[in-house]
């Protein structure tokens, strides 16, 4: 084979794997939580329903008998809603929303929206 099909080989094979490379990670950070469909959870759903509704949570935690379901929103910063922020300013004017679902007996018990948080 020529030096210069060799070369266009591998340019090729190293732009496939890139690509795979890229899609593998904007996959993974992908998230299925749903907060719009948030107030659909109800009292005495399951687990598999809480996850079919808004999606998978970000972490669970086990504690005195009841099950935490985890979820966190960070809301996208809109230029076009606040004129003049300088750079400095977007990170500080974004916020954090978070969710939690507590299951007892594998039953929703509560599900609520904690504080909002800044994002320093």
């Amino acid at each position: 084979m020529s030096r210069e099909k060799t070369t266009l080989v591998r340019m090729k094979t190293i732009k496939s794997i890139s690509f795979v490379v890229l899609l593998t990670l904007l996959v993974g950070c992908a998230t299925t939580f749903r907060p719009w469909e948030f107030t659909n959870v109800k009292e005495g759903m399951d687990r598999a329903q809480v996850v079919k509704t808004i999606g998978e949570p970000d972490r669970v935690e086990s504690k005195d008998g009841a099950e935490f379901l985890y979820y966190s929103y960070h809301e996208a910063y809109d230029p076009t809603s606040e004129n003049g922020l300088q750079a400095s300013q977007v990170k500080r004017s974004m916020k954090t929303r978070n969710y939690i679902v507590k299951m007892v007996d594998g039953k929703v018990q509560t599900a609520e929206e904690a504080q909002p948080s800044s994002t320093l």
